[in-house]
């Protein structure tokens, strides 16, 4: 069955491929739930360091070597919050394959370019590229009673059906058809699809597939074999990255126009919602788990940012492909010391720190100061869960 957007959107396959793809105890007063240990699973969000040692590889998804190296990651802030040694990958990539770190300790399974549904190009569900493949990395090692383990995925997972979406007028549907086979059972989809909006409706209902997928995993891995303290957090609003409003701007200077940019922009607000909706849905009543709904925190960041001392939420300040104000560059260049010899873009502060208090690094991840909020607001989290 062929399908096709049922809004008319068209972009050129580079243009989406450009844009969408994937690129991560102390005292009792420091550490009133006694934790020990900090598990991570998860992305590029999370990622503390698989890729560094390669060829153009860098620790952390965002700005190198600032002042808060070795924490600058929000996993990273929590453990030090809590006053424990600094984290390390689980795995390291040679530049073919991951291996086992040979540093002895580390917690730290996420890595960069993660999802909850991995593709089989990527290795699939056997491959650390799977979230899934991390926890029971994980759950094979042991979960303490004490262990604090924090979780993230879902981002490129909803960057993946935004692609294949958007490339639907290309290939007739086909690789949005493939992708969400992975998680509907064929009937239902071919049912959905031929009702009205058939297409949009099939993304939201694979998010919320996704959302099940996730925390059934996170249940059979963690909490059925011994995590006592987990927190998970939601997919934030992507629409409003650089990334994303880059894409919808495309849209909008196509023939849908505006109003086309706005009806994209609410359909992928909608599908980001429902993942979010049912995840804490999974989640509810489960004493064991504190789902962070970092979405509506980083939807004020961006609406609301004086509110954070935050001075842009638009602009990479490691640049991107369509930014001409500032020099593009890749993780690996781009450096705390780099973006302070760098004349300052229009509209930002004067001096040589003009980019501190940017939220985004590049199109898609945050930077030191934007994990440091996550990090807080995962931090009032704790400070209130009954875990004893």
């Amino acid at each position: 069955m062929h399908i096709k957007p049922s809004l008319n959107w068209k972009l050129s396959a580079l243009a989406v491929a450009v844009a969408l793809s994937a690129c991560g105890g102390g005292d009792d007063d420091k550490n009133p739930l006694g934790i020990n240990a900090v598990k991570v699973i998860g992305d590029s969000l999370s990622d503390g360091g698989t890729f560094s040692g390669i060829p153009g590889g860098a620790r952390i998804a965002s700005v190198q070597g600032s002042s808060d190296e070795p924490n600058v990651l929000w996993v990273e802030r929590v453990a030090k919050a809590y006053e424990l040694a600094p984290l390390c990958p689980v795995y390291k990539f040679n530049g073919t394959t991951f291996a086992a770190n040979t540093q002895a300790g580390c917690t730290n399974f996420a890595i960069g370019g993660a999802r909850i549904n991995n593709p089989a190009a990527s290795g699939g569900a056997a491959a650390p590229l799977s979230i899934g493949k991390q926890l029971t990395d994980a759950a094979a090692k042991g979960w303490g009673a004490k262990d604090l383990v924090l979780v993230d995925g879902g981002g490129n997972d909803a960057a993946d059906v935004v692609g294949a979406y958007l490339g639907a007028s290309a290939d007739q549907g086909a690789a949005y058809q493939a992708l969400l086979l992975t998680l509907i059972p064929a009937t239902t989809l071919q049912t959905v699809l031929a009702g009205a909006n058939g297409p949009e409706n099939a993304g939201g209902l694979y998010m919320q597939a996704l959302a099940d997928n996730f925390a059934g995993t996170i249940k059979a891995q963690a909490l059925d074999k011994g995590a006592k303290q987990v927190v998970v957090a939601n997919i934030p609003t992507i629409t409003y990255t650089p990334r994303f409003q880059a894409v919808l701007d495309q849209i909008g200077a196509s023939a849908a126009g505006p109003a086309g940019r706005a009806q994209a922009e609410a359909l992928f607000k909608g599908w980001v919602n429902a993942f979010n909706q049912r995840l804490a849905a999974n989640f509810s009543g489960e004493s064991r788990v504190k789902v962070v709904d970092l979405a509506t925190r980083f939807t004020d960041q961006v609406l609301n940012p004086a509110k954070y001392n935050l001075t842009n939420v638009t602009l990479p300040v490691c640049g991107a492909a369509w930014v001409t104000v500032l020099p593009q560059r890749s993780f690996a260049e781009c450096t705390a010391s780099a973006l302070s010899a760098t004349t300052p873009p229009p509209g930002a502060p004067s001096g040589s720190g003009w980019w501190q208090r940017y939220l985004f690094s590049d199109g898609f991840h945050p930077t030191p100061y934007g994990h440091k909020l996550f990090a807080d607001q995962v931090l009032d989290v704790l400070d209130d869960a009954d875990w004893h």
